[in-house]
């Protein structure tokens, strides 16, 4: 609980403040269009029914089926889904915690390839009582590829706690990238190998944009879309995540009200859902490609990404010796007005300081505003590490005048004594 605190606290800190807020993964480019759907529908649609319980025990029928609707046209399943096959929870989070809530006992680990959301770290076992098994590939290349089977087994061979599942977001948070489908089908057929759950967490699955820096993304495919009887493995424990939270920017939408369901069918069974995903995906494309020409600009390493609002970057810079050094540039850049998400929250390799989760689907004044400010954060953090630099420098200095000084000294007792010796 006290990680829960902190972090209300600082959101509450944040929110009373001037700071633009990149850290937190929320798509504000649509909230026009999403607005108007909305307030239509309550205008047009809000009955006297709507104030009594809901007509199902797994969520309100029309959304059901309008969800259903959206799965087969957007995501290929195999296997048609029907409003049976769905269950629906206050968010992508609640469903998460309902699951593991009961397919595991408590103290059972779950295995989550690394660098995963910071946010499994407390939604796993608030309530479930499961713990998260950190699996992390040696290097970052090799992230989407089947290097990490491997490390899967050894993760689970040396857990010290009954593992009851595999966690794998897809796309990624906070790399912004696909799992390719062969990566996903040998995923699967580990947990089919292992008898434990294979969990897909596809929040950000029609969050995709035509990236200008990757000519051949990786496409996403979701785990509905993957021949789960045809790899020789059980669907019924296969399992997917999905909330309108990101791929439809309403974060703040809970899925059980009454109202909520009114606005989420209207919308994914509005007649421009396609166009609305496809000016989403413009837009997500035209910030991405802002924040990327600033990258350029001023020489910041990050990983090239196709979906989602985010974007890994190293802006503290590849050479940091310390986690400490990690949270000061993060706080350098909120002195200067702008909120970063730190690299060490998502459980990054030791040898992978500096990096940041910067969110850039915001509105595109408040992107500009937010640029002008980072800027001045490096160059504030460039001072404070120049000036770290040169006192390091000095105390090499100091300590080299200070052993020369040591040697003459040393060399003249000995002179001293051997003169001493001599006249006796």
């Amino acid at each position: 609980m006290g990680k829960i605190n902190a972090a209300v606290e600082e959101r509450a800190n944040e929110s009373s403040s001037s700071t633009i807020d990149l850290g937190t993964a929320e798509n504000w480019l649509m909230r026009a269009e999403l607005m108007q759907i909305s307030k239509t529908a309550i205008r047009g649609k809000l009955a006297a029914k709507d104030l009594s319980y809901q007509d199902g025990f797994a969520g309100h029928s029309a959304l059901l089926t309008a969800l259903a609707a959206m799965f087969n046209q957007y995501f290929f399943p195999v296997i048609p889904v029907t409003p049976s096959h769905l269950a629906i929870a206050p968010g992508g989070a609640a469903s998460l915690d309902a699951l593991l809530y009961n397919i595991c006992e408590h103290g059972d680990g779950v295995l989550v390839p690394g660098p995963f959301w910071n946010g499994f770290d407390w939604l796993l076992s608030v309530r479930s009582g499961v713990v998260p098994v950190l699996v992390n590939v040696e290097n970052l290349k090799d992230t989407f590829t089947t290097a990490l089977i491997p490390r899967l087994a050894q993760a689970l061979k040396e857990s010290s706690r009954p593992i009851k599942a595999l966690l794998l977001t897809n796309p990624h948070n906070p790399f912004g990238q696909c799992y390719p489908r062969a990566v996903i089908e040998k995923c699967i057929q580990f947990c089919q190998q292992h008898n434990i759950h294979y969990i897909s967490d596809e929040v950000y699955g029609l969050s995709g944009f035509p990236s200008p820096t990757v000519k051949d993304p990786v496409p996403f495919t979701s785990a509905l879309a993957v021949d789960i009887a045809g790899l020789g493995c059980d669907p019924w424990r296969v399992h997917v995540v999905w909330s309108m939270s990101k791929d439809f920017g309403s974060s703040g939408f809970r899925m059980v009200s009454s109202l909520t369901a009114i606005c989420a069918t209207a919308l994914l069974t509005s007649p421009s859902l396609s166009s609305l995903l496809q000016r989403n995906a413009s837009r997500l494309a035209e910030a991405y490609g802002k924040l990327v020409d600033f990258f350029m600009l001023h020489d910041i390493e990050y990983l090239p990404v196709s979906h989602g609002p985010f974007v890994f970057a190293r802006i503290a810079g590849r050479h940091l010796t310390s986690w400490d050094e990690e949270t000061e540039a993060i706080q350098c850049f909120k002195d200067a007005g702008v909120v970063l998400s730190p690299g060490k929250a998502y459980h990054m390799n030791e040898h992978e300081k500096g990096w940041s989760r910067i969110t850039f689907a915001v509105v595109p004044q408040q992107l500009d505003a937010a640029l002008s400010r980072l800027e001045t954060g490096l160059e504030r953090w460039s001072l404070i590490v120049s000036n770290k630099a040169k006192q390091q420098e000095n105390g090499k200095s100091g300590h080299k005048r200070r052993r020369s000084v040591r040697t003459q000294i040393g060399a003249k007792r000995a002179h001293i004594a051997a003169h001493e010796t001599a006249t006796a």
